[in-house]
């Protein structure tokens, strides 16, 4: 979530106030009453009353619904620094799922370490989807990065599949 500053905060219910079409001193006095304080600035309670405010706004046609939508994915975008780090996903693994018909099954899964790989892997509906499981293979890098002759960090056996139709 994008935190904004006491500046920015003012500026934009200015500006949302400069959007209403035909407001009341009721709606423009309930709109000033949203605004967060100082120390409510990192919240997210405040954003979500902003937004169904606007959006019941929208309804009576007090505001322009287009705006709606531009600002609502500005009150709950992510901030650019939150989405570069993400120490969950923090390495780049590989894992191969092999099929008691010998079907291999490849799939990239950024996670901390293997073990982690595997189990962010159990939570796709693919991995769901693939019956006969006999093993996985967990290897160091993408796909497009691992070379021909690369051996597993981790081996999961059929006796260890967690979520697998079997």
């Amino acid at each position: 979530m994008t935190v904004l500053n006491q500046q920015q905060t003012n500026d934009l219910f200015c500006d949302i106030e400069s959007r209403l079409l035909g407001a009341s001193s009721v709606i423009l006095e309930y709109l000033n009453n949203l605004k967060p304080a100082c120390s409510e600035l990192d919240q997210i309670e405040w954003r979500y009353r902003l937004s169904g405010f606007l959006e019941g706004l929208s309804l009576t046609g007090h505001i322009d619904s287009l705006y709606l939508e531009s600002l609502a994915s500005m009150l709950f975008a992510r901030d650019v620094k939150s989405r570069e780090v993400r120490p969950g996903r923090a390495h780049a693994f590989s894992i191969d799922i092999i099929t008691d018909q010998s079907k291999v099954y490849r799939f990239d899964v950024p996670s901390t370490n293997p073990l982690d790989a595997y189990a962010q892997l159990t939570k796709r509906t693919a991995y769901n989807s693939i019956p006969g499981i006999e093993a996985i293979e967990v290897y160091a890098g993408f796909r497009k990065d691992r070379v021909k002759e690369a051996q597993p960090l981790r081996v999961f056996a059929k006796s260890e599949l967690i979520y697998s139709n079997r």
